[in-house]
C-alpha cells in the first residue's frame, strides 16, 4: 500500500477551438486551447491537496479530469495504482464511488423540488441500498454527521441557509462511502462566518473518517489554513507544489509570490489583478518559453524562448522558474520572496 490514493500522469487536456472567418478563408488550421497541459500530482491518504491558480487556470478541468467526468488527451489517473478507467465493471464502479465531488454553488447544486433527505437518499438507492427503512436510517446518521437532527430530511433547500445546504452536499457525498472528495471552490459562496464553519467541518469529517481532499480554490487563505500539499496551476501548468507551511513560507515561483501578496489574511491587498502586473495571456495562443514572463517582475531573455522544467528546490518543493534552474543563471535579479510588479520600462513584454 505504498501507492498515493489518487495519482495523475502526464494529464492533459485539450479543446479545438471552432475556426473564425478569417481562419477558414486563410486556410489555418484551428487554434488549440491546453486546458491542462502535463500535470502530475498525488494525494495520499487522510490528506488535502489544494489546488490554486487564477480563472483560466484549468483547475475545474482537472478536477473534472480527477472526477472521469472528461476524457483526458494524454496521461492518466490512478486510484490505489490502478487505472480509474480499468476493466471490470464492478472494480470501476467502486473505483468511482471512492471519488465523490462537492460543487461551488450550494444553490443550484441541490433540486429545490426535492426535500434534502431525498436528495441523499438517491445517492444510496443507486449504490444499491435496497430497502426503504434502512435508507431512511442511513440518511438520519448522514444529517446528524455534518451537524443536522435527523429530522430535517423532511426540509427543502430552501429552508435552508447557503452553508446549510452546503453541509447537504456535503453529507450526499459521503452517501457513497467515498475515500476522497474532489472540493471545487465549495466555500466562495458563502460569507466569511459560514466558510469557517464548513471548513471546520471538512476538518472534522477528515478526522473522523479518514477521508482525503482535493480542494480547487482561488483563494490562497483557504488553503493555508485546510491545505497539507499545494499545487499552483497557471495556464494548465503546474508551476510551483510542495508542502503547504513550505510554500506559504517560502514561495519559490513569482506567480505564487504575487498570489499570496493578493490574498487577504497573508497580504497587503485584496484582488489578485491588482498586484499580478498585465493580463492573464490568450490560452488559445500562450507566450513562448515560461508563459508567465509577459507579468513577471524578474523576466529574463532565456524566459522568453525557453520552457522552464519543475526544478526541486529543497525540503519537497518543485518549482518551474528559471531563476531556480539547475545550473542557474549568471546573473539571477534579487528576490527575497516577496511579489513586487516591475515598472513597464524593466518588463517591455509585460501587458499594461
Amino acid at each position: 500500500m505504498n501507492s498515493p490514493l489518487l495519482e495523475a500522469r502526464g494529464l492533459s487536456r485539450h479543446y479545438a477551438l471552432p475556426r473564425s472567418a478569417r481562419q477558414w478563408l486563410g486556410r489555418r488550421a484551428p487554434r488549440t486551447l491546453r486546458a491542462v497541459d502535463e500535470v502530475d500530482l498525488s494525494v495520499e491518504r487522510g490528506r488535502t491537496l489544494g489546488i490554486v491558480g487564477e480563472t483560466g487556470s484549468g483547475k475545474s478541468t482537472l478536477g473534472r479530469l480527477l472526477l472521469q467526468l472528461e476524457r483526458a488527451d494524454a496521461g492518466q489517473v490512478l486510484v490505489d495504482g490502478v487505472p480509474a478507467t480499468g476493466p471490470g465493471a464492478d472494480a470501476g464502479r467502486r473505483r468511482r464511488r471512492d471519488i465523490q465531488v462537492v460543487l461551488q454553488d450550494p444553490y443550484t447544486s441541490l433540486n429545490p423540488y426535492l426535500t434534502i433527505g431525498s436528495a441523499i437518499e438517491e445517492v444510496l438507492t443507486v449504490g444499491g441500498m435496497t430497502s426503504r427503512d434502512a435508507r431512511r436510517e442511513r440518511v438520519g446518521e448522514l444529517l446528524e454527521q455534518v451537524g443536522f437532527p435527523a429530522e430535517w430530511a423532511e426540509r427543502k433547500p430552501g429552508q435552508l441557509s447557503g452553508g446549510g445546504r452546503q453541509r447537504v452536499s456535503i453529507a450526499r457525498a459521503l452517501a457513497a462511502e467515498p475515500r476522497l472528495i474532489v472540493a471545487d471552490e465549495p466555500v466562495s459562496a458563502l460569507d466569511v462566518s459560514v466558510q469557517a464553519q464548513v471548513l471546520n467541518l471538512f476538518q472534522r469529517l477528515q478526522r473522523e473518517l479518514g477521508l482525503a481532499y482535493v480542494f480547487i480554490t482561488h483563494d490562497l487563505a483557504v488553503l493555508e489554513r485546510i491545505a497539507d500539499e499545494v499545487v499552483v496551476l497557471y495556464l494548465g501548468r503546474v508551476v510551483e507544489r510542495g508542502p503547504a507551511d513550505k510554500l506559504f513560507a517560502a514561495p519559490k515561483h513569482p506567480y505564487t509570490q504575487a498570489l499570496l501578496a493578493a490574498a487577504p489574511s497573508l497580504g497587503r491587498s485584496r484582488s489578485t489583478s491588482s498586484v499580478v502586473a498585465g493580463e492573464l495571456p490568450d490560452p488559445a495562443s500562450p507566450p513562448p518559453g515560461c508563459t508567465f514572463h509577459t507579468r513577471c517582475p524578474f523576466v529574463m531573455e532565456v524566459c522568453r524562448t525557453t520552457r522552464p522544467r519543475l526544478t526541486t528546490t529543497g525540503e519537497g518543493q518543485q518549482t518551474a522558474c528559471h531563476l531556480h534552474a539547475d545550473p542557474a543563471p549568471a546573473s539571477l535579479p534579487p528576490t527575497d520572496g516577496r511579489y513586487r510588479p516591475a515598472p513597464p520600462e524593466a518588463n517591455p513584454t509585460a501587458a499594461p
